[in-house]
């Protein structure tokens, strides 16, 4: 059995008036509401939620919310959390659940409400998906980064351009997506002088703190609800130690790799495949080591992509066409929800300004913790 996508909503990411339960709500009603065909709450069986801190969303039991707004009494909901890629672990147990028999239609929510706080408070927060020891001496997620990035740089060859061309690169994209929280133009030269987070981590090097939502619609018979659906060709899952100083390589993100070979071999499909990706650039210096651990590039070879062209909006593979994590947002819990909502309207062919052409195959990577977990799926038309 193929689960398809049938639908989507999605808001805008950013600094939103909109509290947790508006989030939740609107994107259900607008999902709900895109269903091409129609749809009833009687037909949803499962509602699966993925936010990453209660201590963002100030609401516990947010499953039972989206049931509450879904409006069947026989459905029920629940809450998953998976660090910075708790969306597509949302996404990947509602395909389970179908693939199993358990449920017909699952609607996945995926949001974040994260400007309620200060960014030391928000760092705090996010501290919380590291592991014990980096805690107890004080690393934050910019730092562990920041110890991987230099040592790949000091065994790769990768500079300090390289990454300023990719932050430049997201903003641009960004500027196509009505949807993004950053709609501005930036330099290499800005990037390279913006003030240092964790050496060599720049702040324009660094996703924002950002509120958003976004929702999916699985279905066993996405044909039903839509002509054109979307199928989940093959989802993988893998990890790698939490703390980066007890990886057997730090320099290569083997959780990446793990959860790719999966969704390739599930799929049918190789990285010479895939037409659009979006992968998962909290910090943009970490996105050649994205396109090595899901067979884009060899070891080290990641910058080439850059530099080449290749990546770029009108290159012969186009990344993070949404404008990424760095100028699209990061609002933890819906990141991976709206990565496949910007895959679906790309293989559709409905994402307007930032269209592609012609693609039929998208790969999203995403990980959390600093690279201890990682999801990676495979869409076709």
């Amino acid at each position: 059995m193929e689960v398809g996508i049938a639908s989507y909503g999605h808001t805008k990411y950013g600094v939103l008036e909109e509290d947790t339960p508006d989030l939740i709500k609107k994107v259900m009603d607008d999902c709900m509401n895109n269903v091409e065909n129609g749809i009833s709450p009687e037909e949803i069986d499962r509602i699966i939620i993925s936010c990453v801190d209660n201590a963002f969303s100030e609401q516990h039991q947010t499953g039972t919310l989206g049931w509450e707004y879904l409006g069947n009494p026989d459905a029920f909901g629940f809450k998953v959390e998976s660090a910075c890629v708790s969306g597509s672990v949302a996404v990947y147990r509602g395909k389970k659940m179908i693939e199993s028999g358990e449920a017909e239609n699952v609607l996945v929510v995926g949001f974040e409400k994260m400007n309620k706080f200060s960014t030391d408070k928000v760092t705090e927060f996010l501290t919380h998906g590291s592991s014990p020891e980096e805690r107890k001496y004080g690393v934050t997620q910019p730092g562990a980064y920041a110890l991987l990035i230099n040592l790949y740089a000091q065994k790769y060859d990768v500079t300090e351009e390289d990454w300023a061309e990719i932050s430049v690169k997201n903003h641009e994209n960004a500027l196509r997506n009505p949807w993004a929280h950053f709609h501005k133009e930036i330099t290499k030269e800005g990037v390279m002088d913006s003030r240092i987070i964790a050496d060599p981590i720049r702040l324009f090097h660094c996703s924002t703190v950002s509120d958003g939502a976004a929702s999916l619609l699985l279905s066993a018979n996405p044909q039903e609800y839509t002509d054109t659906p979307v199928y989940i060709r093959g989802m993988g899952v893998g990890h790698d130690y939490l703390s980066v100083a007890d990886r057997e390589d730090p320099t290569f993100l083997l959780c990446s790799k793990r959860a790719a070979d999966q969704a390739y071999e599930q799929a049918g499909k190789s990285p010479e495949d895939v037409d659009v990706a979006e992968v998962h650039d909290a910090f943009t210096p970490v996105e050649p080591l994205c396109y090595e651990a899901v067979g884009f590039a060899e070891k080290g070879e990641g910058a080439k992509l850059v530099r080449e062209g290749t990546v770029m909006f009108d290159g012969s593979l186009p990344i993070n066409t949404s404008g990424g994590l760095k100028a699209k947002g990061h609002p933890v819990g819906a990141t991976h929800v709206g990565t496949m909502v910007e895959m679906y309207l790309q293989l559709r062919g409905e994402a307007g300004e930032r269209q592609v052409p012609d693609p039929e195959t998208a790969l999203i990577e995403g990980h959390g913790g600093t690279g201890s977990v990682a999801v990676v799926s495979v869409l076709g038309r």
